[in-house]
Protein backbone atom coordinates (compact mmCIF):
# COMPACT_ATOMS: atom_id res chain seq x y z
CA UNK A 1 0.00 0.00 0.00
CA UNK A 2 1.77 3.07 -1.24
CA UNK A 3 1.78 6.34 1.41
CA UNK A 4 -0.64 8.28 -0.72
CA UNK A 5 -3.18 5.20 0.52
CA UNK A 6 -2.18 5.16 4.36
CA UNK A 7 -2.62 8.58 4.66
CA UNK A 8 -6.17 8.60 2.53
CA UNK A 9 -6.63 5.94 5.58
CA UNK A 10 -5.87 8.02 8.53
CA UNK A 11 -7.52 11.13 6.79
CA UNK A 12 -10.72 8.27 6.83
CA UNK A 13 -10.64 8.36 10.82
CA UNK A 14 -11.12 11.87 10.92
CA UNK A 15 -14.33 11.41 9.47
CA UNK A 16 -15.47 9.82 12.63
CA UNK A 17 -14.39 12.47 14.87
CA UNK A 18 -17.07 14.87 14.22
CA UNK A 19 -20.05 12.59 14.19
CA UNK A 20 -19.21 10.83 17.80
CA UNK A 21 -19.02 14.39 19.04
CA UNK A 22 -22.81 15.22 18.40
CA UNK A 23 -23.73 11.73 19.29
CA UNK A 24 -22.02 12.36 22.22
CA UNK A 25 -23.59 15.54 24.28
CA UNK A 26 -25.66 15.40 27.01
CA UNK A 27 -28.79 17.61 27.86
CA UNK A 28 -29.37 19.01 31.20
CA UNK A 29 -30.23 22.58 32.62
CA UNK A 30 -27.28 22.66 35.60
CA UNK A 31 -24.00 20.23 33.94
CA UNK A 32 -23.01 18.27 36.22
CA UNK A 33 -18.82 17.45 36.71
CA UNK A 34 -19.84 14.14 34.77
CA UNK A 35 -21.58 13.66 31.17
CA UNK A 36 -24.72 11.28 31.63
CA UNK A 37 -24.01 7.94 30.64
CA UNK A 38 -25.01 7.42 26.91
CA UNK A 39 -28.15 5.95 25.55
CA UNK A 40 -27.42 1.79 25.38
CA UNK A 41 -27.97 2.36 21.37
CA UNK A 42 -25.67 5.56 20.80
CA UNK A 43 -22.88 3.54 23.16
CA UNK A 44 -23.75 0.76 20.91
CA UNK A 45 -22.88 2.54 17.55
CA UNK A 46 -19.62 4.90 19.72
CA UNK A 47 -18.45 1.00 20.17
CA UNK A 48 -19.20 0.01 16.41
CA UNK A 49 -17.71 2.90 15.05
CA UNK A 50 -14.48 2.83 17.38
CA UNK A 51 -13.89 -0.90 16.63
CA UNK A 52 -14.30 -0.58 13.12
CA UNK A 53 -11.36 2.56 13.52
CA UNK A 54 -9.40 -0.22 15.24
CA UNK A 55 -9.79 -2.44 12.56
CA UNK A 56 -8.88 0.29 10.05
CA UNK A 57 -5.80 1.17 12.08
CA UNK A 58 -4.43 -2.41 11.93
CA UNK A 59 -4.65 -2.39 7.93
CA UNK A 60 -2.45 0.75 8.42
CA UNK A 61 -0.10 -0.86 10.45
CA UNK A 62 -0.09 -4.04 8.86
CA UNK A 63 1.13 -1.89 5.67
CA UNK A 64 3.12 0.45 7.51
CA UNK A 65 5.03 -2.40 9.11
CA UNK A 66 5.95 -4.43 6.06
CA UNK A 67 5.93 -8.02 7.53
CA UNK A 68 4.91 -10.55 6.09
CA UNK A 69 3.64 -14.31 7.58
CA UNK A 70 6.45 -15.97 6.83
CA UNK A 71 8.77 -13.35 8.58
CA UNK A 72 9.94 -14.31 12.12
CA UNK A 73 9.31 -11.34 13.59
CA UNK A 74 5.51 -11.28 12.08
CA UNK A 75 3.65 -13.14 15.15
CA UNK A 76 6.06 -11.41 18.02
CA UNK A 77 5.09 -8.23 16.69
CA UNK A 78 1.58 -8.72 15.89
CA UNK A 79 1.38 -10.79 19.84
CA UNK A 80 3.07 -7.27 21.69
CA UNK A 81 0.75 -4.87 19.37
CA UNK A 82 -2.40 -6.48 20.54
CA UNK A 83 -1.75 -6.48 24.31
CA UNK A 84 -0.70 -2.22 23.49
CA UNK A 85 -3.97 -2.17 21.74
CA UNK A 86 -5.92 -3.35 24.52
CA UNK A 87 -4.46 -1.01 27.00
CA UNK A 88 -4.42 1.83 24.72
CA UNK A 89 -8.34 1.27 24.32
CA UNK A 90 -8.68 2.22 28.22
CA UNK A 91 -6.86 5.04 27.76
CA UNK A 92 -8.64 6.08 25.19
CA UNK A 93 -12.24 5.62 27.01
CA UNK A 94 -11.04 7.48 29.89
CA UNK A 95 -10.09 10.05 26.71
CA UNK A 96 -13.36 9.90 25.46
CA UNK A 97 -15.14 10.47 28.35
CA UNK A 98 -12.95 13.68 29.31
CA UNK A 99 -14.55 14.77 25.27
CA UNK A 100 -17.88 14.26 26.41
CA UNK A 101 -17.35 15.72 30.13
CA UNK A 102 -15.78 18.66 28.38
CA UNK A 103 -18.73 19.19 25.86
CA UNK A 104 -21.44 18.50 28.49
CA UNK A 105 -19.81 21.48 30.75
CA UNK A 106 -18.89 23.79 27.68
CA UNK A 107 -21.72 26.46 28.40
CA UNK A 108 -21.31 26.40 32.11
CA UNK A 109 -17.60 26.29 32.35
CA UNK A 110 -16.13 27.48 35.73
CA UNK A 111 -12.38 27.09 36.80
CA UNK A 112 -12.72 24.46 39.14
CA UNK A 113 -14.18 22.23 36.26
CA UNK A 114 -11.78 23.53 33.75
CA UNK A 115 -8.84 22.61 36.16
CA UNK A 116 -10.05 19.22 36.73
CA UNK A 117 -10.45 18.54 32.70
CA UNK A 118 -7.10 20.05 32.33
CA UNK A 119 -5.61 17.83 34.76
CA UNK A 120 -7.24 14.70 33.27
CA UNK A 121 -5.67 15.44 30.28
CA UNK A 122 -2.48 15.63 31.26
CA UNK A 123 -2.93 12.82 33.08
CA UNK A 124 -4.60 10.74 30.04
CA UNK A 125 -1.28 12.00 28.03
CA UNK A 126 1.38 10.81 30.28
CA UNK A 127 -0.33 7.24 30.55
CA UNK A 128 -0.53 7.55 26.56
CA UNK A 129 3.52 7.99 26.49
CA UNK A 130 4.06 5.89 29.48
CA UNK A 131 1.95 3.20 27.08
CA UNK A 132 3.95 3.86 23.94
CA UNK A 133 7.32 3.50 25.53
CA UNK A 134 6.93 0.31 27.63
CA UNK A 135 5.41 -1.00 24.38
CA UNK A 136 7.92 0.67 22.51
CA UNK A 137 10.94 -1.54 24.41
CA UNK A 138 8.62 -4.35 24.30
CA UNK A 139 8.47 -4.67 20.64
CA UNK A 140 11.90 -3.75 20.86
CA UNK A 141 12.51 -6.94 22.77
CA UNK A 142 11.01 -9.11 20.52
CA UNK A 143 11.50 -8.23 17.30
CA UNK A 144 14.31 -5.71 16.94
CA UNK A 145 15.06 -1.81 17.58
CA UNK A 146 14.42 -0.81 13.76
CA UNK A 147 10.75 -2.63 14.43
CA UNK A 148 10.20 -1.37 17.17
CA UNK A 149 11.54 2.28 15.85
CA UNK A 150 8.95 1.74 12.65
CA UNK A 151 6.14 0.95 15.07
CA UNK A 152 6.84 3.48 17.28
CA UNK A 153 7.06 6.13 13.99
CA UNK A 154 3.95 4.49 12.45
CA UNK A 155 1.72 5.17 16.03
CA UNK A 156 2.89 8.27 16.85
CA UNK A 157 1.99 9.44 13.09
CA UNK A 158 -1.21 8.17 13.62
CA UNK A 159 -1.75 9.56 16.75
CA UNK A 160 -0.81 13.06 15.48
CA UNK A 161 -3.35 12.75 13.11
CA UNK A 162 -6.40 11.57 15.29
CA UNK A 163 -5.49 14.52 17.84
CA UNK A 164 -5.65 16.95 15.08
CA UNK A 165 -9.03 15.40 14.05
CA UNK A 166 -10.41 15.78 17.76
CA UNK A 167 -8.56 19.16 18.20
CA UNK A 168 -10.69 20.59 15.30
CA UNK A 169 -13.33 19.61 15.58
CA UNK A 170 -13.70 20.66 19.75
CA UNK A 171 -14.18 24.36 20.68
CA UNK A 172 -11.61 26.58 22.48
CA UNK A 173 -12.37 26.68 25.94
CA UNK A 174 -14.20 30.20 26.41
CA UNK A 175 -12.94 32.32 29.12
CA UNK A 176 -14.21 31.91 32.74
CA UNK A 177 -15.76 34.83 34.58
Amino acid sequence: MSNNTINKKIASLLLITPILGSQLTGCATEPPKSAPPLTSQVAAYVEENRAMLREDKVLLINDAMQLTASDPNYNPFWHEYYAYEAELKKINDQRQQLLRDYEFNYEKMDDKTADNLAKRALTIRKQKLSLLEQSYEKVKKATSPSIAARFLQVENDIGLVVDVGIAASIPLLKKTK
